[in-house]
């Protein structure tokens, strides 16, 4: 029954054991490799920071926030997926829980459209903060 199946999935022209992306290869399809900001010719500050998507050399991922001094770090990211042709989620290990947070990509450009804890807080949900409806920030991908 198994070779059934196999030569089923052959003849469909589907992969039988199908190659897996890394971390960063997902990342780096989505474009957001590298560094993105509100205003990438204007240094990091409260009202544009600054978010470094990197690549350790043991191939971990860290998502580096730049922007007032008591805010700044760097969180590690993992399980980096592709949920749509324009939304990546990722899980992330933040200053006071785990993270499940999702980034759309509209017109090119990078916002945080859901984010939620561990726990099921939710911090962003659809692009706006819940306890103010305000918009999340969009990002422009750097060029350097």
């Amino acid at each position: 029954m198994r070779s059934v199946g196999l030569a089923l999935l052959s003849l469909l022209g589907l992969p039988i054991s199908p190659a897996v992306a890394s971390d960063a290869d997902v990342l780096r399809q989505f474009g957001m490799l590298g560094r993105i900001a509100v205003d990438c010719k204007a240094p990091h500050s409260q009202a544009n920071p600054h978010l470094i998507y990197a690549v350790s050399p043991q191939g971990q991922l860290t998502r580096t926030l730049r922007m007032t001094p008591e805010l700044d770090g760097s969180f590690p990211m993992r399980n980096v997926r592709i949920i749509a042709p324009d939304m990546l989620q990722h899980d992330e290990t933040g200053r006071q829980s785990e993270l499940t947070i999702t980034v759309a990509k509209i017109g090119g450009k990078f916002r945080s459209w859901r984010s939620v804890r561990a726990d099921g807080t939710v911090l962003i949900a659809d692009g706006k903060f819940p306890s103010s409806g305000a918009p999340t920030i969009v990002f422009e991908k750097c060029r350097n």
